[in-house]
């Protein structure tokens, strides 16, 4: 008699279990923000910003469409339903704090008070070095490890957040994308952490996370079509499954199929409780000061097990695609 093998979890569900297994070490501390220490703020970005894309899709199961809203909602009451948005606004004007607070309104909350304020800092010629982030303590705050067009990346980044909340602002997608990287083209066979950090968030901002994959030109999609697959088949040689989920990503955001190993890929590496391991957090200051190891393994695999999520759903499911 032919035995069935039961079906075996997706690697997102399985990820997002481990998720909300560590909900409360996304938990900001008790007493006023840090104003000096924004990676608290820019983990619960990244569970939401997943959560959003998550939810996007109609092939959502209506059972793991709730798992996911409640995720999205636990972020968006850390930030105390906007009010903490205004709060670090009045005291630092972080134009920044605007790509985090547009993932909220593209979830359907808003916060009056902080669109006002979000309005008054993006006209032309307000914007200034005072409006970003003091870089002191990098190694404390662990910023995104872009490559040399980091400026030009986050300001794509700024650039989508007002678009998403129909503010006028001043940062251009025309006279940004040929600031990056990915715009030359270059012919590389491997790149650096900092060059592949950048080519991906460069298509997940000019593509909206795959709502417009005709968002990015057709000579650069075609240039990722046919380079992805390498660079990812040596990225999981180096056992490094953060970049590798977010190459697998940037192909379903320009339309492309993923290859079809990407799941068995995640699901060989992904830990009984759903963690997928990272390669290395960036900050060792911030590892050492923390005391608690599981909430030292939580750093450490936090952003691979999200962005895991975010690469089997693309492969199993698949984003929502174009908005029609």
């Amino acid at each position: 008699m032919r035995v069935v093998e039961p079906e075996r979890p997706s690697v997102w569900g399985r990820g997002l279990s481990w998720i909300e297994a560590h909900r409360g070490y996304f938990v900001l501390p008790p007493g006023p923000p840090d104003l000096d220490d924004l990676f608290p703020l820019k983990v619960l970005a990244e569970l939401a910003r997943i959560a959003e894309v998550l939810v996007r899709s109609p092939r959502l199961p209506a059972h793991e469409r709730e798992r996911v809203t409640a995720l999205s909602r636990l972020a968006w009451e850390q930030f105390e339903e906007g009010r903490l948005f205004t709060t670090l606004l009045t005291a630092r004007p972080y134009v920044v704090l605007g790509t985090m607070y547009s993932i909220f309104e593209r979830l359907g909350y808003v916060h009056t008070e902080t669109r006002a304020l979000l309005a008054q800092l993006s006209g032309p010629g307000r914007v200034s070095a005072r409006q970003f982030p003091p870089r002191g303590a990098p190694e404390m705050s662990a910023p995104a490890p872009f490559g040399k067009d980091g400026a030009a990346v986050l300001a794509l980044g700024l650039a989508l957040a007002w678009r998403q909340m129909g503010l006028p602002s001043s940062w251009s997608e025309e006279g940004l994308f040929p600031l990056t990287w990915l715009s030359r083209r270059p012919p590389v066979t491997t790149l650096s952490d900092g060059e592949a950090y950048s080519l991906t968030h460069v298509v997940f901002f000019m593509t909206d996370f795959g709502d417009r994959p005709e968002g990015l030109n057709r000579e650069c999609r075609e240039y990722l079509r046919e380079r992805c697959p390498a660079w990812m088949d040596a990225l999981q040689r180096g056992a490094n499954l953060d970049l590798y989920s977010e190459l697998a990503t940037v192909l379903a955001c320009i339309g492309e199929p993923l290859p079809a190993d990407v799941e068995a890929v995640l699901c060989d590496a992904q830990a009984d409780d759903g963690m997928l391991p990272g390669p290395g957090f960036r900050s060792q200051r911030r590892l050492e000061a923390t005391a608690d190891p599981e909430r030292r393994l939580f750093l450490e695999n936090y952003h691979t097990t999200l962005a895991g999520i975010l690469a089997s759903f693309a492969a199993t499911v698949g984003l929502a695609g174009r908005r029609r």
